[in-house]
């Protein structure tokens, strides 16, 4: 671009506007108390306009959108009214004056353009800005470097139980095995420790302290400092198949932050990525270590290909599969801001603010039908209270059902471990062995699930309920 010569007439070829501008006007006191309208082309004229008016005229009360021209001999005043209560004057007209049905013509228009601005407006406050997605690595290691890494990370945690400095290099090794693509380092490094309990444990440790408070490295050389926390919440379904991503559950930030007497300026983010008991078992937890860094960078967490996700979802959404969910909802915050304690004072006031936002962001991805959130609390311990409820309202449910009908004496449970579910398949029988019902127990999700806890747990919950239950081993020929 060069300098405009001042004395010569403006150049250029002009960019013809919308037929229609609407926008505000400043005076000495601030803004005015009217919206102004441009019509740009002929008849060109510029108009006040105001909401929430009240003019009579034939027609208001009718049911679809009705209008019509007014003339004020008072006041000399043309104006155009509707009965969804705005109101234009004030008309100021370049060129040719049109008549009052040409003028009506063109502020029905105006006014449908001025309805989906409006409509804008909302969708632009309402809807979440759109993020970059990252995918969770899961590449494996080459079965060499593989049996190295796992090595490398077993002999460490044997050094680490009586050499505390150590424990600073098993940290950053645990932080890498859990940040590759390949699960079985850590998963195969644990198992072989089996037999050294206090080293299998130190290792365990030191993985769930890397998930529940999360350090992240900026690229600034700044390091950020985290808590994972989580609501757990059921939810029902008649279809198959279950959505993972809910970008408006970001609404839920600032009345969480509010409802728990955050201070100001706390970092406190909501993942709209969520987590069921099949993500969270397909790879052992791992995939935690990613949020936190995921969200520090303003992207969302995706745990698989999310075009290919989205189309499997939509597939299985067509087949009649009830189901009840157990699901997490992450957030993190930042490290030493929210008490144990706090978050249990104001539990009731967090969950009356959070749970109709969790509905509507569910409801804008997925079909759903009844939904239960419950308090938030740590990341594991959020895993075990989720578990543990849910496990308790399946084996209501079903003994509800029973109910219906008359008990047969004898009632009693058989208990088989599925290790491909993850879970006990509960068996009610009869006096004569007859099956009633079956429901499953789930094991807690985690970097290594406890089989002997959760048995315990079903053993005292089906006690209290006055039925015996017995493990049934499965017969392997």
């Amino acid at each position: 671009m060069k300098s405009h010569p001042r004395n010569v007439p403006i150049k250029g070829d002009p960019f013809i506007p919308s037929r229609f501008i609407f926008g505000d006007a400043v005076e000495e006191k601030g803004l005015e108390p009217y919206e102004y309208v441009i019509h740009t082309q002929e008849p060109v004229f510029v108009c006040r306009l105001v909401g929430m008016d009240l003019t009579p005229f034939d027609g208001r009360d009718q049911d679809g959108f009705r209008s019509v021209v007014l003339y004020d001999e008072s006041h000399h005043l043309t104006h155009y009214v509707t009965n969804s209560g705005f109101r234009l004057f004030d008309f100021n007209f370049w060129g040719e004056i049109p008549t009052a049905a040409q003028l009506q013509k063109i502020c029905d228009e105006a006014m449908q353009v001025y309805q989906r601005l409006q409509k804008a407006y909302i969708d632009r406050e309402v809807a979440p800005k759109e993020r970059d997605f990252r995918l969770v690595p899961t590449e494996p290691l080459p079965p060499a470097e593989r049996q190295a890494r796992i090595a490398e990370l077993v002999a460490l945690s044997r050094d680490a139980v009586q050499n505390p400095v150590k424990r600073i290099q098993l940290a950053a090794l645990v932080q890498q095995a859990l940040s590759g693509g390949d699960q079985a380092v850590f998963t195969e490094s644990q198992l072989a420790l089996q037999t050294e309990p206090p080293a299998r444990k130190l290792l365990l440790d030191c993985a769930h302290d890397t998930i529940a408070f999360p350090e992240v490295m900026r690229p600034d050389g700044n390091v950020a400092s985290y808590e994972l926390w989580a609501f757990p919440v059921v939810f029902s379904r008649a279809q198959g198949g279950v959505w993972w991503h809910f970008p408006l559950l970001e609404q839920v930030e600032p009345q969480l932050a509010e409802a728990l007497t955050l201070a100001p300026e706390t970092i406190l983010w909501m993942s709209p990525t969520i987590f069921t008991v099949d993500s969270l078992a397909e790879r052992s937890c791992q995939s935690l270590v990613h949020l936190a860094p995921t969200m520090d960078a303003g992207c969302d967490l995706a745990l698989h290909d999310v075009a290919a996700s989205r189309a499997s979802f939509e597939a299985a959404s067509t087949v009649n599969e009830p189901q009840l969910v157990l699901a997490w909802l992450p957030f993190i915050v930042e490290r030493g801001k929210l008490p144990l304690a706090q978050v249990r004072r104001h539990a009731r006031e967090a969950l009356d603010a959070t749970m109709p936002l969790v509905q509507q962001a569910l409801s804008a991805e997925m079909v759903y039908g009844e939904a239960e959130l419950f308090m938030p609390l740590p990341w594991w311990e959020a895993l075990a209270a989720g578990t543990a409820a849910y496990n308790r309202k399946r084996f209501a449910l079903t003994m509800a059902v029973l109910s219906g009908s008359e008990l047969p004496d004898g009632l009693h449970a058989e208990a088989e471990y599925q290790p491909e579910h993850q879970a006990y398949d509960v068996r009610l029988l009869g006096g004569a062995q007859q099956l009633l019902a079956h429901t499953p127990w789930l094991l807690t999700p985690d970097l290594s699930p406890d089989r002997s806890l959760v048995w315990q747990d079903l053993q005292s919950c089906l006690q209290q309920a006055g039925i015996p239950v017995t493990e049934h081993a499965p017969k392997l020929h």
